[in-house]
């Protein structure tokens, strides 16, 4: 699964988990901060220009689907259809969120915010 992609399943397990969508996600492992815009049924990602609908399944990237389910109190997992790759990770609605590859050999951990400027944590 391409880093965007990534970046926007953090998003939007983070906006079902806590009923907010951050307007910031810092990937912890490259250090880069990305811009969120909230929209009603979703959100647009700055740095795509995608803009991302929610639905029962998963989540609508302007046609391609992305299977997404929570499951227990903070994990969850899904399929990128496209690629038919499968993820699981870790979000209880705090600021962060953890995604690992089928395997669990590889994960990626993003630091999300529902405020305009990062706190210090994120400050580079």
């Amino acid at each position: 699964m391409d880093a965007d992609l990534r970046r926007i399943v953090a998003v939007e397990v983070h906006r079902r988990r806590s009923g907010r969508c951050p307007v910031l996600v810092h990937a912890l492992g490259t250090g880069e901060t990305f811009r969120i815009e909230p929209r009603e049924d979703g959100f647009l990602d700055l740095a795509t220009n995608l803009r991302i609908r929610s639905t029962p399944e998963g989540i609508d990237l302007d046609g391609t689907t992305v299977a997404l389910r929570l499951t227990g109190d903070i994990a969850f997992e899904g399929q990128d259809l496209a690629s038919g790759e499968r993820f699981t990770g870790h979000a209880g609605g705090g600021a962060s969120v953890t995604l690992y590859d089928a395997r669990h050999s590889g994960f990626f951990q993003y630091a999300v915010s529902d405020q305009d400027q990062p706190p210090d944590l994120l400050r580079a």
